[in-house]
Order: C-alpha cells, then structure tokens, then sequence
C-alpha cells in the first residue's frame, strides 16, 4: 500500500512538473513574439521571420546579400537552415526587453534585432 501510494505521489509530481515547464515555455514564446519583420540595429539588414511561435520560414538581408530557408526555435537557440544548400546555423538567441533580441553565432556575432512595428491591431488573438 505504501508503494503505491509512493508511485502516485511521484506521477502526480511529474504531471505537475511537465505541465509547468510546457506553461513556462508558451509564456516565453509569447513574450519572444518572433513572427514578424526584425530591423538590424544600427546597419542595413532585416530578419523576416514567417510561421508559428517556434518555427517557420526566414528570410535574411544583410547589406547586399538575402538567404532563405527554415527556421525553428531549439530551447535557446534559433537554428536557421538555409535553402537550397542546407546550411544549417545555430544561433545564441537573447530576449533583451520585449521588442529586441540579440542574436550571436557563426558569421553573426552580436547583432541586436528591433522588431519592425505595424500599425496594424489584431483583433482576434490566435489560440
């Protein structure tokens, strides 16, 4: 009896643990807001991220060069996978303040994103 007892306070414990952890990490998605089109401080590029919260399709400008691909969010990285080469990228991703984000890897160290705000009010909120 007192096994049982002990394997449901462990399931309970798990189910209680996963479910915070999955509510955490939709908090975090929301707060990142990632679709949308990010501005390159301070130089001449963007970011246009398309799709879900946690991935999608990018498009990437940078001075005079544009990549194209897919992107997906792997815990605390963005991973960019570029078309048709399938370079695949990995990227330090920083949440600094809602709004602006910093991105550090290979052939991007350090650049701070500011998200490009439209004039647009969502009306319904997607579920």
């Amino acid at each position: 009896m007192a096994s049982l007892l002990l394997v449901i306070l462990v399931a309970v414990g798990a189910f209680s643990w996963v479910r915070a952890t999955r509510q955490n990490r939709r908090r975090w998605l929301a707060r990142l807001d990632l679709p949308g089109v990010w501005l390159w401080q301070d130089h001449d590029g963007e970011l246009e991220l398309a799709g879900g919260t946690d991935r999608g399709r990018y498009r990437l400008r940078d001075d005079s060069a544009e990549e194209r691909g897919a992107w997906r969010l792997d815990g605390h990285a963005l991973v960019l996978e570029a078309e048709p080469t399938g370079t695949v990228v990995t990227l330090d991703l920083r949440l600094f303040r809602e709004g602006t984000i910093g991105l550090h890897g290979p052939g991007r160290e350090r650049r701070i994103y500011v998200k490009k705000r439209a004039n647009v009010v969502p009306l319904r909120r997607p579920a």
